[in-house]
């Protein structure tokens, strides 16, 4: 029998950032109407999924500030969010992404809570919309013409649509920011965490430098190298996880990653454990 001591983890320590819709929607769009996640042989999606793999476990994950601000509605009054680069995590159980991939990607990178803890991220804040809220006018303070309001990137609504619906609330989304005013602060109250974000236009890696300059898409504003708690891939398909597990690229990689110990340091385990693997379709019986 345990302890009545015994504490239970009621959270999963995986925040899965997931990535590849620009991939299905040009190439596969209609991916999600079968019962199994396969890659469009045709326009070689499974090569499109693992080029995006090696990429991200090269350079890191990408932070992309989105053109327009986005607006909160509460107390009556409208609030624009400020415009920051960001890295969406999302925390849910493996038998519940097959929706948000169908969202988001197929391709789920997971890392340990601390990976975000490291780079200042946290959960996201959510209120309904039109509501009161006790963090905005009236009845607290919200400058826009203050940098310092970067904080309310954290807040969004509960639902994207219906009232009622919780959809965005069910995603229990997790964000690291980062913009030129957070650097200032890093530099004078944490300057050894400046190395955990990168400017692709002031770095000195010239393998770096030309893979941005080689991005068709919207580039992205920083990226965010992976290190020792990378703990997850999620593959889009079983022909994807097969085929990145005889890339010998994506291997050395891994072992990159693992071998980069945090700024905050991680247990040893960490260093030595390779990341659990599963395809998108396994997940669902978890």
């Amino acid at each position: 029998m345990l302890s009545p001591n015994f504490d239970y983890a009621i959270h999963s320590d995986f925040l899965i950032h997931w990535t590849g819709k620009d991939i299905d929607n040009e190439y596969d769009k209609q991916w999600y109407k079968s019962d199994k996640s396969k890659t469009n042989k045709n326009f070689d999606v499974t090569g499109k999924y693992i080029k995006r793999l090696h990429d991200i476990l090269k350079h890191g994950l990408w932070m992309n500030k989105k053109p327009d601000p986005e607006t909160i509605k509460v107390n009556d009054q409208e609030f624009k969010k400020p415009l920051v680069a960001r890295t969406c995590f999302t925390e849910l159980k493996l038998s519940e992404v097959r929706k948000h991939a169908k969202k988001c990607g197929r391709l789920g990178i997971g890392l340990k809570r601390y990976y975000l803890f490291d780079r200042l991220g946290g959960p996201m804040k959510y209120l309904q919309f039109d509501t009161l809220n006790l963090f905005f006018p009236p009845y607290s303070v919200y400058d826009k013409y203050n940098p310092d309001h970067e904080k309310f990137s954290f807040y969004k609504h509960m639902c994207s649509g219906k009232p009622l619906t919780y959809d965005l609330f069910s995603e229990s989304e997790w964000r690291i920011i980062y913009s030129e005013n957070i650097k200032k602060k890093l530099k004078r109250a944490a300057p050894e965490r400046l190395s955990l974000f990168v400017d692709p236009k002031e770095s000195d890696c010239k393998e770096l430098k030309q893979f941005y300059d080689g991005i068709q898409m919207e580039k992205p504003e920083y990226f965010l190298p992976l290190d020792a708690w990378l703990a997850m891939i999620i593959y889009p398909s079983p022909e994807v996880k097969i085929e990145a597990r005889q890339n010998h690229e994506i291997n050395y990689w891994i072992q990159v990653a693992k071998s980069k110990k945090p700024v905050t340091g991680c247990p040893r385990y960490e260093h030595e454990m390779w990341p659990v693997e599963v395809d998108l379709d396994a997940c669902r019986n978890f």
